[in-house]
């Protein structure tokens, strides 16, 4: 009887070994699984942000192909020109004072 009761024991021994590696391959693999899953989250975040700086991007280039194409126009340095003072040669500059401008001049 005694003979039977070691192999018991062996048994148990063993079981617990086997446990023990199951116990640990699946720790290994919830580690691996959690690893990967925040490496995921962490790539959603950058593309969501890269996506934000496109359209932004695409935004600023719209506006700057407006600004090319309002520049190749001729009459828009005119008008630049003319809001800085600049005449045409044989043109004559009037200016118009309001009633008011013309007292808040004299007064200074």
């Amino acid at each position: 009887m005694p003979r039977y009761q070691r192999n018991v024991y062996k048994r148990k021994g063993n079981k617990s070994f086997w446990s023990t590696v199951v116990l640990a391959f699946l720790l290994y693999i919830m580690v691996s699984f959690g690893l990967e899953v925040h490496k995921l989250y962490v790539m959603h975040r950058e593309v969501d942000s890269l996506s934000n700086e496109v359209y932004r991007l695409k935004l600023n280039n719209e506006k700057l192909m407006q600004d090319i194409k309002r520049v190749k126009n001729s009459s828009y340095f005119e008008a630049k020109a003319r809001e800085m003072g600049f005449v045409k040669p044989g043109e004559q500059v009037i200016v118009i004072e309001k009633k008011g401008q013309k007292a808040n001049a004299s007064s200074n």
